[in-house]
């Protein structure tokens, strides 16, 4: 099993996006799709080059594109409330 930690990523409005298993130390840059425990606003299931809005505000969350031949969105640090492992 991998080490690391599940955590919730919410929009600055406050809203609950989804869970994330994040596996290292640092700022949340950019999330792999398949690493998203539980998401709420259906970003999982949109194509590279969609830039999702959050259901509340919204606000632009990021872009989703490849990284590292994965699926990421890369968030926009603006829109996410800060959070540091």
């Amino acid at each position: 099993m991998k080490i690391g930690k599940i955590v919730n990523i919410e929009c600055k409005c406050g809203l609950l996006l989804f869970r994330y298993f994040k596996a290292g130390k640092g700022k949340i840059i950019k999330c792999i799709i398949k690493r998203m425990e539980n998401d709420f606003v259906g970003v999982s299931n949109l194509p590279t080059h969609h830039k999702p809005l959050c259901p509340q505000c919204k606000k632009e969350l990021g872009i989703i594109m490849m990284v590292r031949g994965e699926v990421a969105l890369k968030l926009n640090q603006g829109t996410i409330k800060g959070l540091r492992v």
